[in-house]
């Protein structure tokens, strides 16, 4: 990936330091630098233009009329690198206490972990550090790391780089310096890897220190932040086996035990103290139960006369060796509860995997019955039976629902949320029909619908048809896109057409090239097969190839809608590699037997540096597909959170 960084310094009234800060940041990096402006007494701009009276081209401004707190500036300055394409936003505080020489050291690590937040670890063992602040760094790891079972250096550090990808979609209700930990804690519940780097710190003598933190309004912040996060993680679904069983077990021993009436109490003690699921403890405790309790009186008052080696009917015999032989009994117990727990939850997990048919079976039982409603009831009647099969559907696919509403609200973020599923229904609609059209597509011999063809197009196939030097169809999970490659594929022309597809099960597509009367064939990208596709070309054949779903190492972020998302720049890296030209190809459904194809021939970019050709060219193929988006924004066919979630990548 590309990184684009710019450098945030959020500032509220630090006249005498945030110029300063500026410059060695300048002297420091080659990237832009913004300051986010929280409603200093003096506009920061002033303090800037009266050193440097001329505008400095990397330098630019941001200022909130009011003082609103460091969250809201961050928050600012989030959206302003968004809105510029920027990837990644290095925030640095305009004390002085950070020093911008240490920003290469974070950059290096950004650029080795493009997805990961980038955290500054101070080293505090220099001089005037005040202990207050010495204790809260250890404070606040402790929390962090209680919330969510990981480990953080310096969760306080306000020396970072944030990745803006995972940001832009999310809404926090912290303002102050008590974002910082909730931005942290979040992201690692979203599964954002944190890599620390050591950092130095410069704490100035206590006459000169100027900070902005109210020890008892930002602690007071912080420790509501604390506690409803606390409770938020206690809140997080476990699916651990293990822990789960854990769970389990601890409640199975804590029921054992003579301490009846408090054994609630008691799990929900432990649950806070070790993170452990309150819900699985609590049934645990329920061993307690009172037809339960005779067996569990008996059975302990003789184990702890066995271990203590003597009968005594007083009382005090009796209560010692009730205690000691519930704890020998809990703890025999709470094994056998966690081994049998374990096992039932790893050989249910086992047996959700295995469920269901196999893509093939399902694929092959689909088309079967499809084929034999076409067949004695026509098309339309089919159209028609998808209405029942989407609603139910659009019911119980609860994820789907998720990534297409995130998706709704990103192109068409005027929407109400009805009418985001009036459009989420019509989307899961026309997807359904175009898996029919594909099916009676693979069963033919001769092309079954007709294709919509403007003058871009006709150029297009009157350059497949002729041109003797190889060509890249770049395309995307929109619209009829399998169709539209099966149609050029069949055009008069002496050239071979490979469709590449990604991550497509093998027996998906060996049915895909056998049911074909093209020369199409297709394959898996991740078998090797990238040589195949540059002799394909230096043969001066045809590649069709996905741009929307990264699956190597070959992407980088574009805007899209306004919000950056992951692209693959492997179509654009071969097509340069064989010297071949770049089409940008779509199809769309406009009719019950019609598509409209759209084909755009790519700019040149032989007079770019090398080193820019792959991301021009990915910036034409975003700009196309955001185009023609606008015209069909109900055939977007990327069933995940094309705008939050990193792509998985193949090694």
């Amino acid at each position: 990936m590309n990184c684009r960084f710019v450098v945030g310094i959020p500032v509220y009234n630090n006249p005498n330091t945030v110029v300063s800060v500026i410059e060695r940041c300048l002297a420091e990096c080659d990237f832009p630098v913004l300051i986010i402006d929280d409603g200093s007494d003096v506009p920061v701009e002033n303090l800037f233009k009266r050193k440097y009276p001329d505008s400095h081209p990397r330098v630019s401004f941001v200022r909130h009329p009011q003082n609103q707190g460091k969250g809201v500036a961050l928050q600012t300055g989030f959206r302003e690198t968004l809105r510029r394409g920027f990837s990644h936003f290095i925030a640095i505080d305009a004390d002085d206490q950070h020093d911008p020489k240490d920003m290469s050291l974070l950059v290096q690590s950004a650029r080795e972990n493009p997805w990961a937040l980038i955290v500054g670890d101070r080293d505090m063992q220099v001089e005037n550090v005040p202990g207050s602040s010495t204790f809260g760094k250890k404070f606040s790891n402790f929390w962090v790391r209680y919330q969510t079972d990981v480990g953080v250096a310096d969760s306080q550090s306000g020396y970072r780089i944030y990745p803006l990808f995972f940001l832009q979609n999310m809404k926090f209700f912290c303002t102050r310096y008590d974002f910082e930990i909730e931005v942290l804690t979040r992201l690692i519940w979203r599964s954002v890897e944190i890599k620390n780097v050591k950092i130095s710190v410069k704490y100035f003598p206590p006459e000169k220190r100027v900070s902005h933190f109210h020890k008892i309004k930002d602690n007071t912040r912080i420790a509501i932040l604390n506690t409803v996060l606390t409770v938020a993680a206690m809140m997080r679904e476990q699916t651990s086996p293990f822990r789960s069983s854990l769970a389990f077990a601890v409640g199975v021993f804590i029921g054992a035990t003579p301490l009846y009436g408090l054994h609630t109490g008691i799990a929900g003690l432990f649950s806070f103290v070790f993170r452990l699921n309150f819900v699985y403890m609590w049934v645990g405790t329920n061993i307690s139960l009172p037809p339960f309790i005779p067996f569990l009186v008996w059975a302990s008052k003789a184990i702890g006369e066995g271990v203590i080696g003597k009968h005594d009917d007083s009382a005090a015999g009796f209560l010692t060796a009730w205690g000691l032989g519930s704890v020998v009994l809990g703890l025999g117990l709470g094994v056998i509860a966690f081994v049998a727990m374990y096992m039932l939850k790893t050989v249910g997990r086992e047996k959700a995997n295995t469920k269901g048919w196999s893509g093939k079976n399902k694929n092959a039982t689909g088309i079967m019955i499809m084929r034999l409603m076409l067949k004695t009831l026509g098309l339309r009647f089919a159209y028609f039976f998808l209405n029942f099969v989407v609603f139910y559907y659009y019911l119980f696919a609860r994820k789907t629902r998720l990534y297409f509403n995130e998706y709704w609200k990103v192109v068409r973020p005027q929407y109400s949320w009805w009418q985001r599923q009036r459009k989420i229904f019509a989307q899961l609609m026309v997807f359904a029909q175009t898996l029919v059209d594909r099916a009676i597509q693979r069963e033919s011999q001769e092309l079954i619908f007709g294709y919509e063809l403007d003058e871009s197009v006709q150029a297009f196939v009157r350059n497949v048809e002729t041109s003797p030097n190889g060509l890249v169809a770049v395309a995307s999970h929109v619209g009829g896109w399998e169709l539209a490659m099966t149609f050029f594929a069949g055009l008069p022309s002496e050239k071979k057409m490979l469709a590449v597809m990604h991550g497509i099960p093998g027996q998906y597509t060996h049915q895909s090239s056998q049911s074909s009367k093209a020369e199409v064939v297709f394959f898996n990208l991740s078998e090797n097969t990238i040589l195949k596709v540059k002799d394909h070309l230096n043969e001066g054949h045809f590649v069709g190839m996905m741009g929307d779903r990264p699956v190597s190492r070959s992407l980088d972020l574009r805007l899209f809608f306004g919000k950056l998302a992951a692209f693959d720049t492997t179509p654009m890296r071969v097509a340069l590699a064989s010297q071949a030209e770049i089409y940008f190809v779509f199809a769309f459904k406009s009719e019950d037997l019609k598509y409209k194809v759209y084909t755009f021939k790519s700019d040149s970019v032989a007079h770019l540096p090398k080193d820019e050709q792959v991301g021009n060219l990915l910036t034409q193929y975003v700009l196309r597909l955001e185009e023609v988006m606008n015209q069909y924004p109900e055939q977007w066919f990327n069933f995940f959170n094309f705008f939050s979630d990193a792509p998985k990548i193949r090694s």
